[in-house]
């Protein structure tokens, strides 16, 4: 067992490597240990390994005398749903975005937000440990897939239905996505042109990561619809194709989705801080606060329900509408922009063009592990004396009058990250020659 597989909000690691059966199985007996209820849902998404890790969770979980309810292959969102509607905790087996080698799992708690670092590396000490608490053997109950998914689809529909038939394009990446986005579109009047929907955990069409790939066969499919929709391995993230091939940033789709959900719905809106200007200025037109959050899909989830949001983004890709389903689910996001846009006028590209932009980018610069965080510890204490709008809740964000900058150590890689925005070109030129140097100079000084 190697406590590096341990992340900040999830367990992920090569299959074969630092990723077994005989892990996943001590890391099942630990979440058992760990949870007060007696009963948990698991679900996995369509990787090669999932089926023999998940048999592995299952076995570890029952030994303590507790019981699971295992709905199969779905994707993480109807996964959650089954779980959140009957109150129980939710462990899901899974790789997320990365390629067809690595696994891992996600733990949910019955509200189904998934566990923070702490709840995480509870589970870690417990499965460093290496010991296995044996009882008598708990029930183990298999759902049928299509029951869930009938489930999950007809929940969805119930919340919102478009107010005209769009055609749209929807590439699940032969990810878990495929196996319900057909129904849940198609069942709300929508014209569904599938790419790559059959789920396939060998992801032989294109990478799972939907940020990364070109998207070349939905860009060249969307041409002919309304718009388009491509999904990550595992459906929690999405990214938006407009009819001329051009992806919206997750700005830009919050911002057609806020244009519509603040008409009605209360409370702030969440966004981390690498989230650009643009959440702020939608915001502004509803008198909402915009609530700045670390980066993570789990700090996002429970900033929302702590502040009782209206609204949550990551620039990640991640997304939550509480009044749908207060998960992180792509799929139900996917499907509530689909609903808003089927309620306005014009091509989605002529609606984007409408909303404000400003120049933006991230640059990695390359620092061992072992010194990121020192070097962002160092640059926090020298940038709050001397700018007076500073924000060091995730790394150290500087706001200024002609735009802002954020330094951050990266969570994954040996990584410093420095994400830029400016109100226009010369602003910005002169926000990432300034901050650019600062961040060069302190990796070279620690």
């Amino acid at each position: 067992m190697q406590s590096s597989i341990f992340r900040a909000y999830d367990v992920r690691g090569v299959y074969g490597k630092n990723i077994t059966e005989e892990t996943m199985e001590v890391i099942g007996n630990s979440l058992a240990r760990f949870l007060k209820e007696n009963k948990v849902v698991v679900a996995r998404d369509p990787r090669i390994s999932g089926k023999s890790l998940n048999e592995a969770f299952i076995g570890g979980f029952t030994k303590t005398g507790k019981d699971v309810i295992d709905v199969g292959m779905v994707p993480l969102g109807a996964g959650s749903l089954y779980a959140w509607k009957r109150e129980i905790p939710f462990a899901y087996i899974t790789g997320s975005h990365l390629t067809k080698e690595w696994n891992g799992i996600k733990f949910f708690h019955k509200n189904a937000v998934g566990f923070l670092e702490e709840d995480n590396n509870k589970v870690r000490d417990l499965s460093m440990e290496e010991k296995v608490l044996e009882k008598d053997k708990g029930r183990v109950e298999r759902i049928d897939t299509n029951e869930v998914l009938g489930e999950y689809v007809d929940f969805m529909v119930s919340k919102i239905k478009p107010q005209k038939r769009l055609k749209i394009v929807l590439d699940c990446g032969n990810g878990a996505a495929g196996a319900v986005a057909r129904k849940l579109f198609e069942k709300a009047g929508f014209e569904a042109d599938m790419v790559f929907e059959e789920p396939d955990g060998n992801f032989p069409n294109r990478s799972p990561d939907n940020f990364e790939d070109p998207l070349t066969e939905a860009k060249n499919k969307v041409r002919g619809a309304d718009f388009g929709i491509a999904y990550d391995g595992d459906g929690d993230r999405i990214v938006i194709i407009d009819s001329d091939g051009n992806t919206l940033t997750p700005e830009q789709t919050s911002y057609i989705i806020l244009s519509k959900l603040l008409e009605k719905e209360k409370g702030p809106v969440v966004a981390n801080v690498e989230c650009t200007r643009v959440i702020d200025i939608v915001a502004e037109k509803f008198d909402r606060e915009v609530k700045r959050v670390r980066v993570g899909h789990t700090f996002l989830m429970d900033s929302v329900q702590k502040f009782n949001a209206s609204f949550g983004v990551e620039r990640a890709g991640h997304y939550v509408i509480p009044s749908i389903f207060p998960a992180d689910d792509s799929l139900a996001v996917s499907y509530y922009f689909a609903c808003v846009l089927s309620g306005k006028s014009g091509k989605l590209s002529e609606i984007v063009g409408k909303i404000p932009s400003y120049p933006f980018q991230r640059v990695n610069f390359e620092c061992d592990d072992d010194k990121k965080f020192l070097v962002v510890e160092k640059l926090k204490e020298k940038m709050t004396k001397e700018y007076s709008d500073v924000n060091t809740l995730d790394g150290v964000r500087i706001d200024l009058e002609n735009g802002w900058a954020l330094i951050r150590a990266s969570n994954t890689s040996p990584t410093v990250r420095l994400t830029m925005e400016g109100k226009d070109e010369q602003a910005f030129a002169s926000i990432k020659s300034k901050f650019s140097g600062i961040v060069e100079e302190a990796i070279g000084s620690v």
